[in-house]
């Protein structure tokens, strides 16, 4: 029974586990704008597609943004089964 706990216990432990990170895209001469727009696409196992559409222009979009001052990009893994890319954009 003690057994059977720890590996309840150490699988829960790992479904919990994530990851997240951020990196530079680009970066354009002007200061970092006002304006913020993100755009998200995800998966399951790295190739089955969620849907989503995480273009610099999709993100520069949805913040209403026509000059681009910075592009960013942030990622998200849970144990590799759902990752997630999100393009983060600021400008005016």
């Amino acid at each position: 029974m003690k057994k059977l706990f720890t590996i309840a216990t150490a699988v829960l432990a790992l479904a919990f586990i994530s990851c997240a990170s951020y990196r530079p895209v680009a970066a354009g001469p002007g200061k970092v704008g006002s304006k913020h727009g993100e755009a998200t696409s995800a998966n399951l196992l790295g190739f089955i597609p969620l849907g989503g559409d995480n273009t610099m222009l999709r993100a520069a979009q949805n913040g209403g943004i026509e000059h681009i001052a910075t592009v960013d990009q942030k990622y998200f893994s849970l144990l590799g089964i759902y990752t997630s890319v999100t393009t983060i954009v600021t400008g005016e």
